[in-house]
């Protein structure tokens, strides 16, 4: 086809033997996997550590309006912070016959929250609890949108955590 429009159009070869090489270079660069745009960055170290925070939530029998709890949580791999869940604001066991009131798991993906998971063991009350949420960047607290239910019901709120 190419032979065909340079046999017609004389001038034509000229500007093909310029595209040509421009077109093969945009092939080239296009066939293979770009893995940095899937690329996940790394949690920073310093939301490593110690939080207490604030859980603000309404179900159909009660509301929750700045009940503190605290977390100490690890980076675990790359992008996902995970670690000890107590329903009070001293890292002490209040509510369960474990070494914690539950666990928490965040994926974190820049300063989104891609997914949160708040496995809650108190006795006779447990639940699970997922989200989503950001990291506020003036302070580096984690805020977290979340659903879930326990012995109170549906939960719909809020919890704002704060690193010590």
């Amino acid at each position: 086809m190419i032979l065909k429009i340079m046999k017609f159009y004389p001038k034509a070869k000229i500007k093909l033997i310029l595209i040509i090489p421009i077109l093969m270079l945009c092939v080239l660069g296009c066939t293979g996997d770009d893995d940095n745009n899937n690329q996940v960055a790394s949690i920073p170290e310093y939301l490593e550590g110690d939080y207490v925070g604030t859980w603000n939530s309404v179900t159909p029998s009660t509301s929750f309006t700045d009940y503190a709890f605290s977390a100490s949580l690890q980076i675990v791999s790359d992008n996902i912070l995970s670690g000890s869940w107590y329903a009070v604001d001293t890292f002490e066991v209040c509510c369960s016959e474990g070494d914690d009131d539950g666990t928490m798991t965040m994926m974190i993906n820049g300063n989104d929250i891609t997914s949160f998971v708040l496995d809650d063991v108190i006795i006779d009350c447990s639940g699970v609890f997922t989200g989503t949420g950001a990291i506020r960047e003036s302070d580096n607290a984690l805020i977290i949108d979340f659903t879930g239910a326990d012995c109170d019901g549906e939960h719909v709120g809020q919890l704002v955590m704060i690193k010590q």
